[in-house]
Formats: C-alpha cells, sequence, structure tokens
C-alpha cells in the first residue's frame, strides 16, 4: 500500500472511531447476555471475570456460514478488547504509527499497568484466531496465551 493509500486509509479509520466505539458497548453487552450470562452489563467494568462464563458459552458454538463467523469474530473482537484494556488499564484507539504491523487498525494499548506504552494487540486478530479453532473452541486458553506474551514483552 502506497503511503498515501495508508493516509486515506488511516483518516476513514479516525473518523469512523467515535461510532465503532459507539457500537462497541451495547453490542458486547447484548453478546454477553445473549450467551446466557448474569448482569451482562457488568462486562463493561469487569470483563476478567466474564472470560470462564463465555469460554463455556462458545466452546461448541456451531458457525453455519460466513454471516455468523462474522457475527462472532466481532462480539469476541470486543471481548478480547474489553478483556485486556480493563485488565491492564489501557484503552480503545486508531493505531496511527506508520510500519506498524496493526497501522490504520482499532487496536486495544497503551496499557497503565505494563511497562511499554507502545504494546498493542488488535483484538480481531485474535478473535479470527479463536473462530477458526476447531471444536471445543478455548477462549480461556487463548487469553492466557495473548496474556503471557504481553506480559512478557519488555
Amino acid at each position: 500500500m502506497r503511503a498515501s493509500e495508508e493516509m486515506i486509509l488511516l483518516e476513514k479509520r479516525i473518523a469512523g472511531f467515535g461510532e465503532f466505539y459507539k457500537e462497541l458497548i451495547p453490542t458486547l453487552v447484548e453478546f454477553v447476555g445473549q450467551m446466557g450470562v448474569d448482569h451482562a452489563h457488568e462486562v463493561l467494568k469487569h470483563a476478567v471475570r466474564f472470560a470462564p462464563y463465555l469460554d463455556r458459552a462458545l466452546r461448541n458454538m456451531a458457525i453455519a456460514d460466513e454471516r455468523d463467523k462474522l457475527w462472532l469474530l466481532t462480539r469476541v473482537g470486543y471481548f478480547v478488547g474489553e478483556y485486556f484494556a480493563q485488565k491492564y488499564g489501557g484503552c480503545w484507539f486508531v493505531n496511527d504509527t506508520q510500519g506498524s504491523r496493526y497501522f490504520g487498525r482499532y487496536v486495544v494499548g497503551r496499557f497503565t499497568v505494563l511497562n511499554n506504552g507502545a504494546l498493542m494487540l488488535d483484538p480481531f486478530q485474535i478473535a479470527q484466531v479463536y473462530v477458526a479453532e476447531q471444536m471445543p473452541r478455548q477462549l480461556e486458553k487463548l487469553l492466557t496465551e495473548v496474556d503471557t506474551e504481553l506480559v512478557g514483552v519488555k
């Protein structure tokens, strides 16, 4: 991608960030509730506590077609992002670091608890790995792997 194309992409992503985040919150709460978890709204403050419940609820969820796959990928991405943002005092933002592997993507980073302000992750890339797993999928295992990688980076 050329530099001018990258800047156009970045401008579009930045312009759409408010709408993206506005959609994330109610969609995540609705998703957690649809998975049968009580007090779903608490995921907005305590996402880490919800991982075991979602792990069980999603473990053997069938994906019938691309529409189902996109539905699940989006919601798992929202959850993964909130999980790490809350756990490490981070936030969602558009990555504007040119040359970064996550350039122009909605990412989670700027973690206050970790000693590396440059750390970030793409929750939707993690969600793609999760959705592609053979059943039974293991959300908690994947979160632990990402966590180990995050904490191990100096």
